[in-house]
């Protein structure tokens, strides 16, 4: 199988955007093609294994992956500590526009052990389609992730992720059941504009350096954003929550805007510190 010219990945990693919904699954993607109208080509999770073992980069576009992707599998992994193995992926990973029949995963057991993976380039899902589970919990990211118009079709949890580079994007994924980030951690701007919640949401314990923006996103379900830490500027303008959404507990650093925001229940802001003024203005409970 051959893999993509690193002049894809130059144009197309920073800021991915298609004109295409990439949520309204047509007939023709669910058969196997693309939006743009190519035809998917089907590979195992083995020879995206293979690359990484080889030293060379991951670049794919328009692929059905059959199987479960498990990024702990890439190589041998050392011991972390007296409870944890670590697997070093030193190669650039980036898909798009690719469907993942099955679970693709960055954490997983070998015997007693807990085993997590740890990326030393970018991590890029654009326009992806994940039909299994994602968990990419534990897991440690040195450069780029970027996850923007993918659809979750099941659970994803990116539970105590760490991410050290500039900018992480999460723009117009479509969640269609649980979402968790729960002790994640950026050390740049996280951006989840546009972003459709199904299930519940928790973002608790959050710690972000730079800024969040979640503008016009809409979280059908119940919403914890509680205890997070955001040191830049936070823009909720425009968010709608169905369910309760709690800020309980979370500290603002920066400048805060929830104008025109919709909660159609209780929105919840317990002894939650704002450094600077707030903007609610517009803003519908």
């Amino acid at each position: 199988m051959r893999y993509l010219t690193s002049i894809l990945l130059t144009v197309s990693i920073c800021f991915s955007c298609r004109g295409a919904e990439p949520h309204k699954m047509t007939e023709a993607k669910m058969s196997g093609v693309t939006e743009s109208g190519v035809k998917a080509t089907e590979m195992k999770a083995s020879e995206i294994l293979a690359v990484i073992k080889a030293g060379k980069p991951v670049q794919f576009i328009d692929k059905i992956i059959l199987d479960d992707l498990d990024f702990t599998q890439s190589s041998e992994p050392y011991i972390m500590d007296t409870q944890t193995l670590q697997v070093e992926v030193p190669v650039n990973i980036f898909f798009n526009n690719c469907i993942f029949m099955g679970k693709v995963s960055s954490t997983g057991k070998q015997k007693s052990l807990s085993v997590i993976a740890s990326f030393r380039r970018n991590l890029v899902f654009t326009g992806c389609d994940f039909r299994g589970e994602v968990d990419f919990s534990r897991t440690v990211v040195w450069g780029q992730v970027n996850f923007s118009q993918s659809n979750f079709r099941e659970v994803a949890t990116f539970n105590n992720i760490c991410v050290w580079a500039k900018d992480s994007y999460f723009s117009e994924v479509k969640a269609e059941k649980d979402f968790s980030m729960i002790y994640a951690s950026y050390a740049g701007n996280l951006y989840a504009i546009s972003a459709q919640f199904s299930g519940v949401v928790s973002f608790q314990e959050m710690s972000v350096k730079g800024k969040l923006l979640f503008n016009h996103s809409v979280f059908s379900q119940r919403a914890g954003f509680d205890l997070m830490e955001i040191g830049g500027n936070v823009f909720f303008h425009r968010a709608k929550f169905g369910k309760v959404a709690d800020f309980s507990f979370s500290r603002f650093l920066n400048n805060a805007d929830f104008s025109s925001a919709e909660f159609a229940e209780k929105g919840n802001f317990e002894k939650t510190f704002f450094q600077n003024p707030a903007i609610f203005d517009k803003t519908n409970f």
